[in-house]
């Protein structure tokens, strides 16, 4: 996977990658990358537009991840001076559900 430092930020690098290949997106979100809301990139900014995108492989799995998000998790459990770390969504609720269920 090679070496990674806090200096690094594995999701937010694979995003930027992602956004220079021009991928044109057939699934959701619905804005396209702003392109079918201007009225919101212009509230929120073409860059944060154009990272708002699906799953899709160069990003990784969050279910298995084996990748960026690996080594994102990598770097918070480091940071965090824990064995491990895992990303979650759906908010604090879930991670707490699945903390409790663990």
């Amino acid at each position: 996977m090679g070496e990674i430092s806090q200096e690094n930020a594995p999701i937010y690098e694979a995003l930027e990658r992602l956004r220079k290949m021009r991928v044109v997106p057939f699934d959701v979100p619905g804005h396209k990358r702003g392109r079918g809301n201007p009225e919101l990139a212009r509230l929120l900014g073409e860059k944060c537009m154009s990272m708002d995108v699906n799953s899709m492989k160069p990003l990784d799995n969050l279910c298995h991840p084996v990748s960026v998000i690996r080594q994102a998790e990598e770097l918070a459990a480091e940071a965090f001076g824990a064995a491990h770390a895992f990303l979650m969504v759906g908010g604090t609720t879930s991670a707490v559900q699945a903390m409790v269920l663990s």
